[in-house]
């Protein structure tokens, strides 16, 4: 979205406002995507005039933003009231030695001093002509943005209408102050609430007074080590990729900080934030993160639950004890010093133990699933053309225990037959565009009676011998190949099974396997060997893991496809 010529009007609320893509070479200063006002009416003529004036001040904002980024000082329309404000305490303090000054700012008679005589100097300028208001305080600027060290903006910039309405407020009120002190009246105040907020130029100034690089650059380093140390692989990068929104949502609540500002307070408060923000929501898509958080209080929207926040606290984490143990950048890694990560770890194992009935599926849930049209060769995707891949994923997953991208990557010929013991099983290993997420998932994988009697071998013999198993699944940069099959299949689920879940899709059918075996009494020791889950323990690095043991221990497994009507008794 870029400039929008009129007033956009909200479909529900009816309210109009200003909307305006921020350019990709201030978003870092102006902390968000978008530039979104409102307008406060519904009434389009109203919203005309207002739409004008925010368009203006937009473009001013936009403008100091491309001249901080160029090192050049430039006055902004914010800090017209706080230059006003310094000018008028100067004066008053100006006054308290030399009482003869008052006279400035006053029109007295010549003939005597008669306070009911004197009139104020700005009375006799007329008000309504922004002219004669710039005439009457452009000495009065001028003098204030030089002792500053501040260029005068030009007469067409925003700001410096800004001033001219700040100064002569501020000297409307001089004027009044000088009357009361000339008649002896000294115990009124000025009430001055921006005389000590930082102008632009200084807060840039003070910022850049710390020591350290900025967190957008600790990423990119820690983003370019970890490619080096990792590999630039599909894996890597999609870690790369998620850490990196975490490290956007940082950015656009607190902006691109010098990483030694960011303490403990900030990491906690952004804790805070984290779980504020939505999971699900209609037009959520391309919001900065206080619109978001703002957005989710609004409507009631979902919002991040304690894994989530864990997960993104972790990544944040982790950039910043780069910036400590790498770059030696700061004194301390704030989140994991303050001792955040391990109590939020305690609730979420809390919150995990009281919904772990949600993240598998039911016996009844497996039924339904697997006697659903998909698997009696009565539905097919109406556009999209996965092969056979959306019918042997779920059934490969609910047997296996196996990740979707670790089905959905296999080459054919992963599908092997032990010698000698005639066991057909899946090797799960990286190479040739195949990753795995850790060192224990490198594995064997036993395949149960019921994939053989489904007719999975003959599947894989009818495939070209040196290619993928299932050769339709184009692969995404991030996500890999089962990306936009997952997506199918939680579509299917929803639409044409009806299903109602809290386990995931895909996921769920991994924790269903371990679920079952437990109910069927495979030790647990086997079921991680066959899920590639890392055991405890030194000892379980040492020796390899049994394909024949596992073999027979998968034939306790239950039936599904018996189950569910697709195998006979």
């Amino acid at each position: 979205m870029h400039v929008m010529t009129k007033p956009w009007k909200h479909p529900r609320s009816g309210i109009f406002y200003l909307r305006r893509e921020v350019p990709e070479d201030i978003r870092q200063i102006i902390g968000k995507r978008e530039w979104k006002v409102s307008l406060r009416t519904r009434d389009f003529a109203t919203a005309r005039p207002r739409f004008a004036s925010e368009l203006i001040r937009c473009e001013d904002i936009f403008f100091a933003a491309r001249e901080q980024l160029a090192g050049r000082p430039r006055v902004l329309s914010s800090d017209a009231p706080k230059l006003a404000d310094r000018w008028a305490q100067a004066v008053l303090e100006s006054w308290e030695s030399k009482p003869e000054d008052l006279t400035d700012f006053l029109i007295q008679p010549l003939d005597g001093d008669d306070a009911t005589d004197v009139q104020l100097a700005c009375d006799v300028v007329d008000s309504s002509s922004y002219k004669a208001r710039q005439n009457a305080v452009e000495g009065f600027m001028k003098s204030v943005l030089a002792e500053h060290h501040l260029p005068v903006p030009d007469a067409s910039e925003p700001a410096y209408r800004s001033l001219v309405d700040a100064f002569y407020s501020r000297w409307c009120d001089l004027c009044r102050m000088a009357l009361a002190r000339f008649a002896g009246d000294w115990r009124e105040a000025m009430d001055l609430p921006f005389v000590e907020k930082p102008l632009a130029v200084e807060q840039k100034a003070a910022e850049s007074k710390l020591s350290g690089p900025r967190l957008s650059e600790v990423f990119r380093k820690w983003a370019d080590d970890k490619r080096l140390t990792d590999g630039d692989t599909r894996s890597t990068n999609k870690t790369i990729s998620e850490f990196g929104a975490t490290v956007t949502r940082f950015v656009e609540l607190y902006g691109d900080l010098h990483v030694p500002r960011i303490t403990r307070a900030l990491c906690q408060e952004f804790k805070t934030a984290l779980s504020k923000l939505p999971t699900k929501g209609e037009g959520i898509r391309g919001l900065a993160a206080p619109e978001l958080i703002a957005k989710a209080e609004a409507e009631g929207l979902p919002t991040a639950g304690l894994a989530t926040v864990k997960k993104q606290l972790r990544a944040l984490s982790a950039v910043l004890n780069f910036a400590v143990q790498r770059l030696a950048a700061m004194d301390e890694e704030p989140i994991s010093a303050s001792g955040m990560l391990r109590s939020i770890a305690k609730a979420a194992r809390r919150a995990e133990t009281r919904a772990a009935e949600d993240k598998h599926y039911t016996r009844q849930d497996l039924v339904a699933i697997f006697s659903s049209p998909l698997f009696k060769g009565q539905w097919q995707p109406p556009r999209s053309d996965f092969g056979q891949a959306l019918y042997w994923l779920p059934l490969l997953m609910v047997y296996t225990g196996a990740r979707r991208e670790e089905l959905a990557q296999l080459l054919v010929s992963d599908v092997r037959k032990e010698e000698g013991s005639g066991i057909w099983y899946l090797s799960i290993a990286p190479g040739d565009g195949k990753t795995v997420k850790t060192s224990s998932s490198r594995r064997k994988v036993p395949l149960h009676a019921d994939l053989l009697a489904l007719g999975f071998i003959d599947y894989r013999n009818s495939l070209p011998a040196e290619g993928r198993l299932f050769p339709k699944l184009e692969e995404h940069p991030e996500n890999g190949y089962g990306h936009a099959v997952g997506k199918a299949w939680a579509k299917y689920l929803k639409e044409v099974v009806g299903l109602e879940s809290q386990a995931s899709p895909s996921h769920g059918f991994r924790h269903t396997f371990k679920t079952l075996c437990r109910e069927v009494g495979i030790e647990t020791a086997v079921s991680d060997w066959i899920t590639g889950h890392s055991i405890a323990g030194v000892g379980a690095d040492y020796g390899s893991n049994p394909l024949g043991r596992m073999a027979r221990e998968l034939e306790r497994y239950p039936s599904i496809a018996r189950d569910a009507g697709l195998l006979q008794e």
